[in-house]
C-alpha cells in the first residue's frame, strides 16, 4: 500500500514543480518587464506645472509656549502658498523638482491687556521659497493612479512683514518718543532668510498622457531664527546715543513651521 501510495504522489509532486516553475518564470517576466526601458521611460523627461492650496502656519517659541495663558495664547493661523515648477524625471519612478513658492504664512495670538480685555494679534509673514526636491514615484506607465514623495531642502526670502492688532487701549509706540531714533519696521524685527527641510507625499492621477494631476500633503520647517535678534534702535539720554535690543537677551528662538494641501497640474514633455 505504501509503495502504491508513493508512485501515486509522483506525478502529483511533479505537477507541482512545473506549477512553481512557471510562477517562478511569470514572476521573473513580470519583474523584467516593470523595469524595462520602454516602461522606465514612460512618464521620462522634462516637466512643467503649477500648484498651491491652503495651509497652517506657526511662529514656534518656547518662551511663548511656556507663557502664561493671559499673556500669550497660540491661535490658529492659516495662509495660502502656490508655485509654479518644472523638473526632470530621468525615468517614471525617479526625478528632481525645482519650485518658486509664495507663501502668506505668520502667527496669530491672544492676550489679556491692562483693562482686562482680551486682545487679537495678527503676524503676517510673506516668503518666497525656492525648494529643490528629489521626486520618487510608483509610476503612471501601466496604472492611473501613482503614489508620490518627495524630499528635499529650501532657501526662503522674507518679502513682507504686517502685524495688527484689536486693542482698544493707549499702547504708544516708542518710535513716537522724542528720545527715539532709528526704530525698527516689521521687516527690520524677522530675518530676510531662513532656510530648511521640505517634503511631500501625496498621489498623482494620469489625466492624459502628457496631464498629471497632483494631490499632495506638504510641510516644511525653518531652521534660522525667524526674528532677528540683532535690530537694534537708539536712545537718547542727555544727547548721548545708546543702542538698544529690540528683543530682550533672553529671548529663545523663533521657528516658522507650515504644512497644508496642495492641487496642482504636471504636464510631461515626453523624451518618447
Amino acid at each position: 500500500m505504501k509503495g502504491k501510495l508513493i508512485l501515486d504522489l509522483v506525478p502529483v509532486e511533479f505537477k507541482l514543480l512545473k506549477m512553481k516553475g512557471k510562477l517562478s518564470i511569470l514572476v521573473l517576466v513580470f519583474v523584467t518587464g516593470m523595469f524595462s526601458v520602454n516602461d522606465l521611460k514612460g512618464q521620462a523627461g522634462l516637466k512643467l506645472g503649477f500648484s498651491g492650496g491652503p495651509q497652517s502656519t506657526w511662529l514656534l517659541n518656547k518662551q511663548d509656549m511656556e507663557a502664561a495663558l493671559d499673556a500669550f495664547t497660540y491661535k490658529s493661523t492659516y495662509g495660502m502658498a502656490f508655485c509654479p515648477f518644472f523638473g526632470y524625471d530621468l525615468n517614471d519612478y525617479f526625478g528632481f523638482r525645482i519650485q518658486a513658492l509664495y507663501s502668506a504664512q505668520g502667527q496669530k495670538w491672544q492676550n489679556i491687556n491692562s483693562s482686562g480685555d482680551e486682545v487679537n494679534h495678527t503676524q503676517r509673514l510673506n516668503y518666497l521659497k525656492a525648494p529643490i526636491l528629489f521626486n520618487f514615484s510608483t509610476g503612471l506607465s501601466r496604472r492611473k493612479l501613482a503614489l508620490n514623495v518627495a524630499v528635499g531642502y529650501q532657501a526662503s526670502f522674507l518679502i513682507n512683514a504686517r502685524y495688527r492688532n484689536d486693542d482698544q487701549s493707549y499702547t504708544p509706540d516708542e518710535a513716537l518718543f522724542d528720545n527715539i531714533t532709528g526704530y525698527p519696521t516689521q521687516y527690520q524685527r524677522f530675518s530676510w532668510w531662513d532656510h530648511g527641510p521640505v517634503a511631500q507625499i501625496g498621489v498623482n492621477i494620469k489625466l492624459t498622457y502628457n496631464v498629471v494631476a497632483n494631490i499632495h500633503i506638504r510641510g516644511d520647517y525653518g531652521l534660522t531664527d525667524a526674528e532677528n535678534k540683532n535690530t537694534t534702535y537708539e536712545r537718547w539720554t542727555f544727547g548721548v546715543p545708546e543702542e538698544v535690543f529690540f528683543f530682550p537677551p533672553d529671548r529663545s528662538k523663533t521657528s516658522n513651521l507650515t504644512g497644508g494641501l496642495h492641487f496642482g497640474l504636471t504636464y510631461t514633455f515626453s523624451s518618447n
